[in-house]
């Protein structure tokens, strides 16, 4: 409990100079220091927060979306992660566009890197139009400027770059090549020259001393002699007994003294060892829950995409796509109750119409000629949910298709799976028996 603490702290630390470094608009620098608050202290709820904030500024909205997500899953109650997620709900053409901006912007990629720099530039000009505070896509036309040697145009995309995260590191590196090639890095180390400089005195800076009265070299030998013995007599009549006195007495005191803080020290270095080796297996502790917990993380987001992914393609009628993702899922797996809930609405869609109308779809197809197809479209349905009559088509179409030993195998289980359903004398006909 007493390391948890100590690990809570060092996260409000971090969490503390990331919010002082975002106020700054140094957001690279604020976002480094809050992950690192998240690393100590995964229930920082602000640093997460704040850290989505930061991926939005930026225009990484997806990322963005993901911090909030988990903050709103690891601390529901009174979280301001749910408010900017409404925000967004609210306005479904920021997503749209966001998610327009990044597929533009990953094309734009492709034309860089397929020597396709004019194409690259009109695609990254539409996303700065839409989206003036992605970061990427402003680095990215900054970097296609140089390639054409025009400076001046990258020095203002760079500009831009630079008023939304103030130190970012890639934009500043290129800056300084920027001003190298336009002149300016010279021309701005001329003038801290001129600040620092100094100008050189003249007659007019000198401060003549008053003069003073002069002593004759012997009278000077004189008074130093005369000093030097009057004060070795009285060093010596004086000052030496009572001077050897004092320092032994002050030396012993000094031994005892340090004697004292040497037990003293080891004292505390004895003390100091066992709490380390405490520390240490705290640490060791901290570390392997954070790890459980990095690796249920990291099945958490992969199932809720999975999820995602069915609804999307129930949602645009791509059923194939759904039911290929719906029948790779380990429901055994996931645990968690938001995702059970999800999880439960997709299995309702699919076992409730969609293996129906895969089977619809496999018929459809067979009586086209399309028999591939159709085995495809019946497979999936069974996968999804066994009946007796989709197994049934499926174990016929099997036949028709010449794989004889599938096909048996299949009308045995509509016979032994379904023994009361129409279809099982229908499959030990076509079965032979």
């Amino acid at each position: 409990m007493k390391y948890d603490i100590t690990l809570e702290r060092i996260a409000n630390c971090y969490y503390n100079l990331g919010l002082e470094r975002a106020r700054l608009r140094d957001l690279s620098g604020a976002a480094e220091l809050l992950k690192k608050a998240l690393h100590y202290d995964k229930y920082q709820r602000e640093a997460r927060n704040l850290l989505g904030l930061i991926f939005f500024e930026m225009g990484e909205v997806a990322d963005a979306l993901v911090q909030w997500v988990i903050s709103m899953n690891l601390l529901p109650e009174d979280n301001l992660a749910d408010y900017y997620l409404d925000e967004i709900q609210r306005k479904p053409a920021i997503l749209r566009i966001c998610s327009d901006n990044v597929k533009r912007y990953n094309q734009a990629l492709d034309y860089a890197q397929h020597n396709n720099e004019d194409l690259a530039v009109f695609q990254l000009n539409q996303v700065i139009a839409d989206s003036p505070n992605y970061v990427k896509a402003h680095i990215l036309l900054a970097l296609l400027y140089m390639k054409r040697s025009d400076w001046v145009k990258a020095g203002k995309s760079l500009y831009l770059v630079l008023k939304i995260d103030r130190n970012n590191p890639k934009a500043l590196v290129l800056m300084d090549i920027v001003k190298k090639n336009t002149g300016r890095a010279e021309i701005e180390q001329n003038r801290l020259k001129n600040v620092f400089s100094h100008r050189k005195m003249t007659d007019d800076d000198v401060l003549i001393p008053q003069e003073i009265k002069q002593l004759s070299p012997w009278s000077v030998s004189l008074l130093l002699v005369l000093g030097a013995v009057i004060g070795l007599f009285v060093y010596y009549l004086m000052m030496l007994p009572a001077g050897i006195r004092s320092a032994n007495t002050k030396n012993n005191q000094e031994l005892i003294s340090y004697t004292e803080k040497l037990d003293a020290a080891n004292q505390k270095l004895s003390n100091m060892e066992e709490q380390n080796s405490k520390l240490q297996k705290d640490y060791d502790e901290a570390k392997a829950s954070l790890d459980r917990y990095e690796n249920q993380n990291a099945s958490f987001m992969a199932q809720y995409q999975s999820l995602v992914n069915i609804n999307n393609a129930l949602s645009t009628g791509d059923i194939l796509t759904a039911a290929d993702a719906y029948i790779k899922l380990d429901p055994s797996s996931i645990t968690d109750e938001s995702l059970q809930n999800m999880l439960s609405s997709v299995k309702s869609q699919m076992e409730g119409n969609v293996f129906q109308r895969l089977q619809e779809l496999g018929t459809a197809a067979w009586n086209s000629g399309k028999t591939e197809e159709a085995l495809r479209y019946y497979s999936l349905s069974v996968q999804i949910r066994r009946e007796a009559e989709n197994l049934f088509l499926l174990a016929r179409l099997q036949q028709t298709m010449g794989n004889t030993a599938e096909a048996n195998q299949n009308f045995d289980a509509v016979v032994g799976e379904f023994p009361g359903s129409p279809y099982a004398e229908r499959a030990r006909s076509a079965r032979g028996y």
